[in-house]
This record gives C-alpha cells, structure tokens and sequence, in this order.
C-alpha cells in the first residue's frame, strides 16, 4: 500500500512538473490566422529579421509590434488565457551559432523555405526550425574547407546522437536501410578512403572474402561496382595471381589447329574476352598469338 502511494506522488509530481513546463496552456497565437486569413507578411511581425546578422538576435515582435493592429485597451485575454499570470513567449537560445537573416532576406530565400508549416500552425508552440536536410538543399558544398563551421562554433560537438560508440560497426546497417543523410555530412571519397579496393580482408569484407568473392560478384556484381568501378581493378589482380575461369582449364580449350573450345566462345561473344583479354596501352592479347 505504502509503495503504490510513493508511485502515485511520483507520478503526481512529474505530471505538475510537466504542466508547469508547458507554456503552450497560456498563449494563445495562430500564424494561420495572420498568414491566411488577414494576410500579414512574416516580415511584419518579424521585422528585426531584415537586418539581423547573428543567431542570437531576438526576433520576436514585442507588445508595441502587436499594437500596430490591435488595440492597446483591448482584452489582454485576446493573447492570453491567463493575462493575471501572463507569460513572455521562451526564446530558444541554443539551436545554432551563426545564422544571418539579412544575408538570406537580401538573397529573396522565402521564409518558409526554412521555416516550413509556419504559415499554416494553429500552435505558437510549434517549432518551424530547419533541419540539416532543409538547410543542405542550398549548401551542399561538403569539399569546401571548413564546411560546417559556416554555421556551428568549433567547439560544438557535431557528432550525432546515434553515432554511438559501435558506430563504425553499426553504420552499414543504417545505411543498407535507405537512409541518405550520410550525404549531409560525409561526402562519397569520405566513404571510398575507408572501403578502398583492395581491404579485402578488412573490415568492409568478411574474413576469407579473397577466397569466395567471386561467389559474391556472379550473385550481386552490381554491388561490387559500387566501389570498384573499374573492371580493370579485377583483371589486374587476377592476371597477378594466375587465376582463370574454369573453362579455361577444359580439355581442348585452345588447340593450335582448330583453335578449340576458345575460337567458339571468341565468336560467340568477342566483347566478354576483351573485357580481360585487353590491354589500352598496347594490341589485344589475341595478336600475340594470331600475329597474322
């Protein structure tokens, strides 16, 4: 009995913590409404944002913003449901470091390209703020030197939060299941100089993967040429370590008279031989034999 009344004032005392952390009980505010129906400009409201040039900058109307329309001796109530204990609308003062405005006012970026959903909420509680996504639909120069710190301090952790620490393992997971926001980050050489060519036996490939890739390359080869897109990458190694189709090895395969098994594969598909049999810098490896 005595626990199930320490759970109850537990639950009591979160539920009073909660209301009490909730402002969105005491304002009252649509964006819908001034957008849609009176047909206010954000800039009217917002007029600060015009010429500011820093994150921190407060951009919220004041009282004297909203007397231009309404009047001065009108209920408080209109904004406020409680107006004995009226409230100031909290700023959020940690999203970004660096943000200008006036650079995307003058660029005539419209503002709900970054505040998406604004100028339809009902809710002066809810957040419009861009995401990466939104914000790497414009900047998506990941080459240029120091690329995230047009926007974030230097000593602000960037690491996401689901970059844990088997991260390194975990991350071909979600990538397998169609998530592209590596790509706000990390661009394909990124990827490349870890999972590059040769690491057979690395982490990228399973052990033994020398062995038996070619199991893998005759189910999928389309996925191989996602890091190796050059054919030649394969023949080059092959040709090193001797190692030849099995047809190759049948009896009969070249024979000096009829030419054998490989004159009939050869006018069968001519482009599946050259395709190792084939050198750029010099003749096909066919003219070493058939000179004539």
């Amino acid at each position: 009995m005595k626990r199930s009344i320490i759970m109850l004032f537990v639950i009591g005392l979160a539920t009073g913590v909660a209301f009490a952390q909730t402002p969105s009980v005491e304002l009252i505010f649509s964006h819908k409404l001034h957008a849609e129906d009176v047909g206010e400009e954000c800039g009217d409201c917002h007029m600060a944002a015009e010429s500011s040039a820093l994150a921190m900058d407060n951009l919220l109307p004041d009282m004297e913003t909203c007397y231009n329309c309404h009047d001065r001796e009108a209920a408080c109530s209109m904004c406020h449901k409680d107006p004995d204990n009226a409230i100031a609308y909290p700023r959020i003062e940690t999203y970004i470091a660096k943000f200008p405005h006036n650079v995307h006012v003058d660029k005539q970026v419209a503002c709900e390209r970054c505040h998406e959903g604004v100028a339809v909420s009902d809710n002066v509680f809810d957040k419009h703020l861009p995401g990466m996504p939104v914000c790497s639909s414009c900047h998506d120069d990941l080459e240029k030197p120091d690329y995230c710190y047009d926007c974030h301090s230097r000593d602000e952790s960037l690491r996401p939060a689901d970059h844990r620490l088997d991260w390194r393992k975990a991350h071909a997971v979600h990538k397998q299941a169609a998530k592209d926001d590596c790509n706000l980050c990390h661009t394909d050489n990124e990827c490349l100089d870890c999972h590059r060519k040769d690491n057979l036996n690395h982490q990228v490939h399973p052990l033994n993967y020398i062995h038996n890739h070619g199991l893998y390359a005759r189910g999928d080869k389309e996925r191989c040429y996602t890091c190796h897109e050059d054919r030649s990458f394969c023949v080059d190694c092959h040709r090193a370590e001797m190692v030849y189709p099995r047809s190759h090895a049948s009896a009969g395969w070249a024979l000096p008279e009829s030419g054998g098994a490989h004159k009939r594969a050869a006018q069968a598909d001519l482009d599946e031989c050259l395709s190792c049999h084939s050198d750029d810098r010099g003749d096909p490896i066919c003219a070493q034999c058939h000179n004539d």
